[in-house]
């Protein structure tokens, strides 16, 4: 009878010495699969079993240390339900035909059973360096006192796979005992049996003594702690999958072909504390593969969805039904749509999807990453709970344009003496933030605007510079500002940066103290003068001492480019005696010489070492160009239902003659106009009346009568009027009119005040708002696209068409290119001899040779190259201005200028 099992035995044996294969060198062995038919009990190689060993489950509560020392089970954490496998994107990963985990084990612990670290010099490395093993040490009696370490203590599985359980005995001393029985059992409700039972492992010289191991059938096997340290591999190429059975310890190997939760009691009989001589660990075996949503990128303000995919092993098809929970954990604030809340539920459908949307918050609209916590949660089945069978991570990271502002300025200051302020914007997102613009609108109370550069754009006490279009990452774009302070104190200036595009906005602000000296010295004149112009200073000095000063003397320091009528360089003055807050004004008359800039310094000094000092400089045009000035009069009260008349003036103020000027006038719906100085052409430019002023000499005045009729009550109306020459000389005026409710009676016509000189009254009704044809201006985008690297050549192609039935004459052409386009080349082959006059400073504006004539119909086309130095969508316009056009007219067209490589 005794000879039959060990037939059975030496047949098993004979079975897997065919298929395993062994390494001598690291004592690998390889798995062969069992054959889920039937049919025979092993597939041939090299189909293997797929292994889930306890490394597996490291990294999260399930994992355990690769060591000498046992390591204590860890209980999951509150409201945490079972992990996947480590290194995979769910479930999923852990079915298919790879390594059961991807990262290598962590390197092992030893000195003590579930204490970390050496002692006593018992550590030995092993040959091939990736592990740490101790030295062996003997079984003491202690280790009869000892407790089961079983691990991992729970684990979740898909059905089909094979799981691997170590266990060891924890002796007293510290160390695994070595050569002891250990009992395995399955409890009745379990589903799937056990596999393989490992046995001790005896040294080379004992070879001959056959393993004590046994399994009994699928729910009862008995092995023993083994004498050595044993590397079990199921034959892959990557080391990642191996299992350390270490000294001390042996190991049992499990299968389960339907879900269900299996039940393994480790006993070690030989222990004396029953208490301690039995471990169990808890084995979720789940029909289905899952995946964590990947960590995705996408554009701050945007809706982003996460999907979680759940589906079955056997088919892949989705499985209905499992909840998905998502949580935010932190980082840039964001929150579920719709309910605007951190947490949020779906449940797969039939597609195995479960999916919600994800926002950044309400004013919270930034770069940055969201990190977000994914437990996916098999729902009860057959008597068993709810499980939480995979707690991953994800993150949306939101890319977005983002913008700072810095205001450096200095510390003190002298009153009345100018100081200089350095605004500097950024763009520190990923995104090219749009349309940025600076302003201020609280400059401080006795805080004057001097100059900047660049120079802003004035709305009464608002200054506002535009920057255009802002780069990730550009150096940091400057604005250069000069203050005065005209009191003492503290002074606190603000500015604000915006991107009304992409709702953007912070502000910035900086202080300066303003002190008194007992010598104040404030100047007062122009910065801007035209070469052989003369300008006018007034020098104010102040006593601001509590004493008199005597014997104040004044010297005045010129450029070469600068020079006093009748008075030497430098020109000195003796004020004599300053009362206690008195103030004595100087007239300075000076000639500007020489073009550039040219600037004069004031020295003022007083008995007693009182002193003060002062500089301005002015910027000499040595090119003459023509200026405008445009006056409005009128009354600024009305009735309803009352006409009232507006006067305007329009000045050349320049030293050239003006041609084509064209007086446009804004008004408000509660407005509206009549009619106006017959003397002067009348049309409509859209919405706005325009008036045709024709040529000015310099210094000649055009004067003009607007008359309108209050139709609506509004306590805010203004009307806008507007002069412009094609050369490119504008002038702006605008003039408010509170219109109130009507008394009753008659309501007389209000006629402001008449501008001087020769007044029109006001002629016939205006034309009707439908002209006829017109000049026309259209502009192509030939290249969709070019690289910020200041080589790569996109082009326009703009057409200028005669609309009209007559003949039209000098019609002026200019070419405005914004930031971050420059002007490479000029095709003119397809209009004729048509030449590129030249640009301003700045490279903004072109001006094109003017074309005499346009007979009717007549389209004349050209082609624009240029040059990308910005990433953006930078906008080129064209303007046209002709004899017989109100204005001018204009066509434009954007490109996208991507960043360089």
């Amino acid at each position: 009878m005794a000879g039959k099992p060990f037939r059975g035995a030496a047949l098993v044996a004979l079975v897997f010495a065919t298929l395993l294969v062994v390494d001598p060198l690291r004592a690998q062995i390889q798995l062969p699969a069992i054959d889920p038919t039937g049919n025979r009990v092993f597939l041939p190689l090299p189909n293997t079993t797929q292994l889930l060993t306890p490394a597996s489950a490291r990294g999260g509560w399930l994992g355990h240390h690769r060591g000498n020392q046992a390591v204590a089970p860890v209980a999951p954490p509150s409201g945490h339900g079972l992990g996947a496998l480590p290194g995979h994107q769910g479930m999923g990963t852990a079915a298919a035909a790879t390594p059961a985990f991807t990262h290598p084990p962590d390197a092992p612990t030893c000195g003590g059973c579930g204490q970390p670290g050496c002692r006593g010099g018992n550590c030995l490395r092993k040959s091939d360096g990736r592990h740490i093993i101790p030295r062996p040490s003997l079984p003491t009696s202690q280790g009869k006192l000892g407790e089961i370490i079983m691990t991992p203590h729970r684990i979740v599985a898909p059905v089909g796979s094979e799981v691997v359980v170590l266990a060891g005995l924890c002796g007293g001393d510290g160390h695994f005992v070595l050569n002891q029985p250990l009992e395995w059992i399955l409890s009745n409700d379990s589903v799937g049996q056990i596999i393989e039972v490992g046995g001790m492992e005896h040294p080379n010289f004992n070879r001959l003594v056959p393993p004590t191991s046994e399994k009994i059938d699928g729910q009862f096997a008995r092995g023993r702690t083994g004498l050595k340290a044993k590397l079990v591999t199921r034959g892959t190429p990557t080391p990642v999958d191996d299992i350390d059975v270490l000294q001390g310890q042996t190991y049992i190997s499990l299968h389960s072909a339907s879900p269900g939760t299996t039940w393994l009691t480790a006993v070690a009989p030989q222990a004396s504390a029953w208490d301690k001589r039995r471990a169990t660990t808890v084995i979720h075996w789940v029909d289905g593969v899952w995946s964590v949503p990947a960590p995705v990128i996408t554009s701050s303000g945007s809706v982003q969805p996460l999907t979680t995919l759940v589906s079955r092993l056997a088919d892949g098809n989705g499985i209905s039904g499992w909840k998905v929970r998502y949580s935010i954990l932190g980082g840039a604030p964001a929150e579920f749509v719709p309910t605007g809340s951190q947490t949020a539920e779906a449940e797969s459908g039939s597609d195995g999807q479960a999916t919600v949307q994800v926002r950044q918050q309400a004013g919270k609209v930034e770069p940055g990453t969201t990190q977000i916590r994914v437990d996916v949660i098999r729902p009860a089945v057959a008597g068993e709970s709810e499980l939480i069978v995979e707690s991953g991570l994800t993150g949306i990271t939101w890319s977005a344009p983002a913008l700072t502002l810095r205001a450096i300025g200095p510390r003190t200051a002298g009153i009345n003496e100018p100081y200089n302020y350095r605004v500097e914007v950024s763009n520190p997102g990923d995104q090219v933030a749009r349309d940025v613009v600076v302003s201020s609108d609280d400059l401080g109370d006795g805080v004057q605007f001097v100059s900047s550069e660049p120079k802003p754009s004035v709305f009464g006490q608002r200054y506002e510079w535009r920057l255009g279009d802002l780069a990730p990452g550009q150096q940091p774009v400057p604005i250069n500002i000069q203050l005065r302070g005209d009191s003492r104190g503290i002074k606190r200036s603000c500015f604000r940066v915006a991107s009304q595009s992409d709702q953007l906005q912070t502000e910035a602000c900086a202080e300066t103290e303003v002190a008194a000296p007992c010598l104040g010295v404030r100047l007062d004149g122009p910065t801007a003068a035209r070469m052989g112009d003369d300008f006018d200073f007034n020098i104010e000095l102040v006593n601001q001492c509590d004493q008199p000063l005597e014997n104040v003397r004044v010297a005045v320091q010129l450029d070469a480019g600068l020079s006093a009528l009748a008075l030497s360089n430098p020109i000195e003055a003796n004020v004599g005696r300053l009362a206690f807050g008195e103030k004595k004004t100087l007239p300075l008359r000076l000639r500007a010489t020489s073009s550039g800039v040219q600037c004069f310094a004031l020295n003022v000094v007083a008995d007693g070492g009182h002193t003060a000092t002062g500089r301005r400089c002015i910027e000499v045009a040595n090119v003459v160009t023509g200026q405008l000035l445009v006056e409005a009069r009128g009354p600024q009260i009305a009735q309803r239902g009352q006409e009232i008349d507006v006067a305007v003036r329009v000045t050349n103020s320049g030293n050239v003659p003006l041609d084509s000027i064209t007086l446009t006038n804004r008004f408000p719906a509660s407005l509206e106009p009549v009619s106006a100085t017959s003397s002067y052409q009348r049309t409509w430019i859209g919405d706005d009346l325009a008036l045709f002023v024709g040529r000015l000499n310099p210094g000649q005045m055009a004067d003009l009568v607007v008359r309108y009729q209050a139709r609506e009550i509004d306590p805010q109306a203004v009307v806008q009027f507007t002069a412009t020459t094609p050369s490119g000389a504008q002038a702006q005026q605008q003039w408010p009119i509170r219109i109130e409710p009507e008394t009753g009676g008659a309501v007389p016509p209000g006629v402001g005040p008449p501008a001087a000189g020769n007044q029109g009254n006001p002629g016939s009704i205006l034309i009707p708002r439908d002209p006829a044809g017109e000049l026309g201006v259209s502009v192509e985008t030939i290249t969709p696209s070019i690289a910020a690297d200041g080589r790569t050549a996109g082009r326009f192609r703009f057409t200028v068409t005669n609309n009209r039935t007559t003949p039209d004459q000098n019609v002026a052409l200019v070419i405005l290119t914004p930031p971050g386009l420059r002007l490479a080349g000029f095709d003119n082959s397809a209009a004729g001899p048509i030449r590129l006059l030249g640009s301003n400073a700045e490279g903004t504006r072109h001006q094109l040779e003017t074309i005499r004539e346009m007979r009717p119909g007549e389209a004349l086309t050209f082609v624009v190259e240029v040059n990308g130095t910005l990433p953006g969508n930078p906008v080129l316009e064209v303007q046209a201005a002709s004899d017989n056009t109100l204005g001018s007219v204009s066509g434009q067209n954007s490109i996208r200028v991507v960043p360089g490589q």
